[in-house]
């Protein structure tokens, strides 16, 4: 939402690429992050003795859905929306390739598509082996000039998202994702109360199976708003190399910092469209849609989902279209932050503030349906149901995992992080003009010789 005049949203080739407060190194496509443990390379040749290496590989693939491509053609790279860029890329036309000795692999053969938003979605992200990547070429951020992420046009309702490739070559290694906001600007428009955009757009970040899509049982790392995600990210979060399903998921049997609320009509707010977990900044444990739904009055069925289970209830149910219009649900395993129920032109997002700015986490539900009908008492009869959760806040993966090396990146696997950001459709006039810059990298430390690493972004005097 900002003007031809406004910084853009950025992602440095700094950051990304060489963590460059680690060791100075600004190396396009092999972050170089080490410390004391291991900051350079000795070689003593005559012994027979070498020191080895810690290197850090991020290959990507971005997508952006914004304007279209006949009025935004600058946004995208030339094999069109929604491809942006990615590295390596052997012909620069924003779709991953590389040609090796039995051919060329891509991220999608775009040929065997129609629609371009059909070939992204069935694209998948190469893995390579530490040998090709020697031969990469340099990257570039085409179509863009300096960053990752330059958008001089966000509107409400665009998205997009980078999935990066992770890998260490010659020697294991613990790896951090950082980020930092950097700059802010306030577009001065009427209705705005200062730099808001940060704000406004949700994201999030998971381990991603490599074809940018966040799908339910993928692990999430974190969620909020662009600010929240950030302010997290500022103080570094250790990556897991195999993460347990279940991190980061709001269980009560493993945290004390859930509310257990029961969610009411009250809670219930009326969102035009087809609102989602994604424009929430959340993530969805499951979305039932209208035919799953249970088909008689006090006969619960359960659903179960990759973080726990959910059982839902009619109470109110229209015998004559065949519809549930209103239910109780109970969570066992999670609980969540929204419930999103749709019906009609429009939805009812049901959470509740806790007062501090954030949502209270809710096990159960009570009577919950579709907006009502217009001038009247009658609802609409639920098309689907999405249950959100949050990550609860990102902390080092348990002490077990760091034992079992789960935490400790091999040098022969490739990890797909996935990164989204959205302007919900519902963001008004008071973002325009706003602008925000902000840096993402990645930090690798070595594993041997170090079991219990200190976190190179934590607040000394936090401690």
């Amino acid at each position: 939402m900002t003007d031809s005049h406004s910084p853009p949203v950025r992602l440095s080739r700094r950051a990304m690429l060489a963590g460059l407060g680690a060791v100075g190194v600004a190396s396009a496509g092999a972050g170089l992050g080490t410390t004391a443990y291991f900051s350079d390379r000795e070689s003593f040749e005559g012994n027979a003795i070498t020191a080895g290496e810690l290197d850090l590989s991020v290959t990507w693939q971005q997508l952006y859905r914004g304007g279209p491509q006949s009025s935004r053609a600058a946004d995208y790279g030339s094999a069109g929306r929604p491809f942006v860029n990615a590295y390596p890329d052997d012909d620069g036309d924003g779709v991953q390739s590389f040609e090796r000795d039995d051919g060329r692999h891509e991220y999608v053969d775009r040929t065997a598509y129609d629609d371009p938003e059909a070939a992204a979605a069935a694209g998948e992200n190469l893995a390579f082996s530490c040998e090709e990547i020697a031969t990469f070429d340099e990257a570039s951020f085409g179509p863009n000039d300096e960053s990752l992420i330059e958008l001089d046009d966000v509107k409400p309702g665009d998205c997009g998202e980078i999935t990066f490739g992770i890998k260490l070559c010659d020697n294991p290694g613990y790896v951090w994702l950082h980020g930092d906001l950097t700059d802010e600007g306030d577009g001065g428009h009427p209705e705005s109360g200062g730099a808001e955009l940060a704000d406004r757009i949700r994201a999030r970040a998971w381990y991603d199976d490599g074809d940018n899509v966040f799908q339910d049982g993928e692990t999430p790392i974190l969620g909020g708003s662009l600010r929240e995600v950030l302010d997290a990210l500022h103080d570094g979060v250790l990556l897991a190399s195999d993460p347990d399903p279940d991190f980061g998921v709001p269980d009560p049997d493993d945290s004390a910092a859930l509310d257990g609320i029961t969610l009411t009509d009250d809670d219930c707010e009326v969102v035009q469209g087809n609102p989602s977990c994604e424009d929430l900044g959340l993530f969805r444990a499951i979305k039932v849609e209208s035919e799953a739904l249970p088909t008689a009055l006090d006969d619960p069925v359960t659903y179960p989902t990759p973080v726990g289970d959910v059982t839902i209830t009619a109470v109110a149910y229209d015998d004559e279209d065949d519809e549930v219009l209103e239910f109780d649900f109970d969570l066992d395993g999670f609980e969540v932050t929204a419930v999103i129920v749709k019906a009609g032109p429009s939805a009812n997002v049901c959470r509740r503030p806790d007062g501090d700015g954030g949502f209270l986490t809710a096990d159960s539900g009570e009577a919950l349906g579709g907006p009502f009908k217009s001038g009247g008492d009658q609802r609409h009869g639920v098309s689907h149901v999405s249950f959100c959760y949050d990550t609860v806040p990102p902390e080092e993966p348990p002490e077990e995992e760091a034992e079992t090396g789960a935490v400790c990146f091999q040098p022969s696997d490739t990890r797909f992080i996935g990164f989204e950001w959205c302007l919900p459709a519902t963001v008004g006039n008071e973002v325009q003009g706003d602008a925000v810059s902000f840096d993402l990298s990645f930090y690798t430390e070595q594993c041997r010789h170090n079991p219990d690493p200190e976190n190179p972004f934590a607040d000394p005097e936090a401690e």
